[in-house]
Formats: structure tokens, sequence, C-alpha cells
């Protein structure tokens, strides 16, 4: 091998290799601490699954509104961001606290007492932003979220989280900078699947009030799934 040959395959060797470390260091995932502020900042707003209705009528419209929220009567977690988070019109109140785990993010969600009213807590002045840690269950649905470079993906396949019921509830979420894909799969005791609807939830400027066929549409549709449920536990 001549001279300028081996010259050649030298210059388009460090080519390759400098393609490839650009490469690796571009798809690089930032330090925990910053992906646990990331998700959280993508995960707090109002969102609403509007697009999603206009193309499947057969999804009920849901709103979510979500806000940074500090716990009282608690010694606080270095690391860990809450998040309270408020979804209508299937209505659900719950309490997401993001934190480091090895290298993914740990998503845990609890619930509140059932006599503890927070409805519109993200309406409130900022300073009013707060949950009383003695009214927020011990038990906690836990799941990973692992960075992707658009987004952070995760869920608790295959145990998920028990229900009430005897069952579990098998979780998946997409959360990106404008949107949150959610998908619950609620499985009966016997391990049948019960309520399957993915919820495509997108950024908005403002919650606008539904109107009266979606509202009666969303009823009815979390209806059949109460009475599905309802009968389960009959059973």
């Amino acid at each position: 091998m001549n001279f300028v040959k081996v010259y050649t395959l030298t210059v388009l060797f460090s080519a390759f290799t400098f393609v490839q470390a650009t490469r690796a260091n571009a798809i690089t995932a930032p330090p925990l601490q910053t992906q646990v502020k990331q998700v959280t900042q993508w995960f707090t707003g109002l969102f609403d699954n509007s697009q999603q209705v206009v193309t499947n009528p057969s999804v009920p419209l849901i709103t979510l509104s979500s806000c940074s929220v500090e716990l009282t009567n608690a010694n606080p977690a270095t690391g860990t961001e809450n998040i309270y988070l408020e979804q209508k019109s299937i209505n659900r109140f719950r309490l997401y606290s993001f934190s480091q785990e090895n290298s993914a993010v740990n998503l845990s969600i609890r619930a509140f007492d059932t006599n503890y009213s927070v409805t519109g807590l993200c309406n409130r002045p900022e300073s009013e932003h707060t949950l009383d840690s003695s009214k927020v269950s011990a038990t906690s649905c836990n799941l990973k979220l692992f960075w992707e470079p658009a987004d952070y993906i995760g869920n608790n396949f295959p145990n998920g989280c028990p229900t009430s019921s005897g069952g579990k509830v098998v979780s998946s979420v997409t959360v990106f900078k404008n949107g949150i894909d959610s998908l619950d799969k609620i499985f009966g005791a016997n391990g049948n699947l019960l309520f399957a609807t993915p919820i495509e939830f997108r950024r908005v400027d403002s919650i606008p009030e539904p109107s009266f066929t979606l509202g009666i549409l969303a009823l009815g549709v979390w209806g059949t799934s109460k009475t599905i449920l309802r009968k389960h536990k009959q059973k």
C-alpha cells in the first residue's frame, strides 16, 4: 500500500471516528437532575385531548391541569419535584412525584384521602400551592421514565399496580414538550382486560368549557366504564 492510499484511509477513518463521536455526544442523556427538572416542566400546565376527540368522537373529552406544589408536615426530599394533577371530566386528583433513581426518572403517583378537598388548587395563588402530606396516601403506584432525545417514555408492565377490586392497572406514558400520551389498562381479578383507552393530551393556553354534546359523550363513556367495573366487582 503506497503512502497516498495510507494517508487517504487514515483521513477517512479519522472522519468516520469524528462523526461517530459527534453522534454519540449528540444523543448522550443529560444528568438525572436535569432530566427530573425537564420532565417536570413538560408535565406542568394546561392540557386537553380535544384534537383527539375531533378525529375519534368515541373518546371522551378530558381536561388536565397540573402545577408544582410544596408538601407541608413533611421533611423535604432532595431532588424530588412534586406536581399536583387534576383531571376532568373523568375526575382524577393525584400527587405526582418525580425523582432520580439509578439511570431513570422515578415517577411515584399517590392518591389523597377521600375527605381532602384540593379541587382547583392550580387556579389559586402560587403561595397557596401546598398539600398536607398527612392527607396523601402512603401507598404509591410507580413507574420509571427513560430519557429519549425528544421525550420521556415509561411503563410498569407487566405487574402494574393493584386495584381495590383485586385486579391491576398497567400504565404507559410518554411525556414530551407539548403533550402527554397515556394509556391505563384496567384488568379484573381474573386477568381479563376491562378498560383501555389511550388518551392524547396536548398543551393548551386555556381550558375551554366543554360543549354540551361532548359533555354528554364523556359522561356516557365514563358511565359505561363504571358499569363494567361495578359489574366486575359484583362477580
